[in-house]
Order: structure tokens, then sequence, then C-alpha cells
């Protein structure tokens, strides 16, 4: 009976996320003019190291779980916000900032990779009460001819198991990027292939 309750209570939870996460997919359908209003909003530094590599400027991000939101703000239409979910716990959302183009730069495009950690990661996740140990992560890269954002999210490794792909969590999460990819490529003017940059890649790395 103690193990059918534990069951039970990690169903409900794993419930209670999934409803989260589509919950926020359709609000990323909707038009987001306007700033949202972030329940725990960090104001902590989001990039974990700033590097120049070749005269390019190289920013990355700490390790998030996933997306909370994005779009851009109709008080500054320069700006496209991108806002991520903690890894230690969801409930605290960071966020950074993509901008317009200036001078002689250019929006390359997104693209996706792994990256092994310098060294060991150790998660303890508030809201699954566990604990387990990252050596390496996920990334999405936007690129820019003058330099780069790396944004690890640890979600991501979802999407390249292949017992995943019919989860909830995994369309979802799926959907969100796609409509990321959507929104950016619109916002820098960029042709997008068609059907999105991400499933090429799930269909390389995806075991």
């Amino acid at each position: 009976m103690h193990n059918l309750a534990l069951l039970l209570r990690k169903k409900e939870k794993m419930t209670a996320l999934l409803e989260r996460l589509k919950q926020k997919q359709k609000e990323l359908k909707l038009n987001i003019d306007n700033k949202p209003k972030f329940k725990k909003q960090k104001k902590a530094n989001v990039f974990s190291k700033i590097e120049e590599v070749k005269g390019r400027k190289i920013y990355h991000t700490k390790i998030f779980n996933d997306f909370y939101t994005f779009g851009i703000s109709k008080n500054e239409p320069t700006k496209f916000f991108i806002s991520l979910r903690g890894i230690f716990n969801i409930e605290d959302i960071s966020m950074f900032h993509l901008f317009s183009l200036r001078e002689d730069d250019e929006f390359m495009g997104i693209y996706y990779g792994i990256r092994k950690l310098d060294k060991a990661f150790i998660v303890k996740n508030f809201n699954k009460k566990e604990t387990y140990t990252l050596r390496k992560c996920e990334y999405i890269e936007f690129r820019f001819k003058k330099g780069s954002v790396f944004c690890y999210l640890n979600g991501l490794h979802i999407l390249l198991k292949k017992d995943r792909v019919n989860s909830p969590y995994y369309n979802t999460l799926l959907n969100i990027i796609l409509e990321l990819e959507t929104e950016l490529y619109t916002f820098y003017n960029k042709e997008l292939l068609k059907g999105g940059m991400i499933p090429e890649w799930i269909k390389k790395r995806q075991k």
C-alpha cells in the first residue's frame, strides 16, 4: 500500500507539471505584446561565463530546466525576451534578451548540440525530490556573426530518447521549441527551414 501511495503521488505531481507546460504552450500561441508577470523572477545573472573567441563574444547561460515563455515586448520591440525555468526549482524563473541587429551583425540561426561539462553538476531537484549528476548537457545556440548565446537546458535530453517520443512532456516541449524557432526567425526576418531546425537534430541524435 505504501508503494502504491508513493506511485500515485508521483503520478499526480507529473500530471500537474504536464498541465502547467500545456498551459504555457497555449500562452505562447497568443499575442505576447506585454511583458509577462513572472511568479519568481530572478534578478541574478543568468550567464555563467562570457568569453571572446576569435573576435566573437560568446555567452554561456547557467543550466536551466526548460522554457517558461518568450516573445517581443510591446514597449521594447527591439528586444526578444526568453525566460527559463530553474533546474533546482521550476518555479524559479530567469530571463535574458536577444536584441535587434546592429551595424554589420547578422543572425546566423538556431543550432543544437551537447556539451561535456567542465565538472560534474549535481542537481537537487526540489520539485521531484531527487538528486542526480549531470556530466553533459544539451544546449540551444543562438548564433550571430559577432557572437553566440549558448542556452543550456536539461529538459532537452528527453527529446533524444526514443522511448519518450509519445509522452506528453516530449510533445509539449517540442512544440514550444518549434514555436520559439518560428518567432525568433520572424523577429530577425530570416527564412526558417521548412519543418523547423530541431527535428533534424533529433533525427541525428535520438537513441
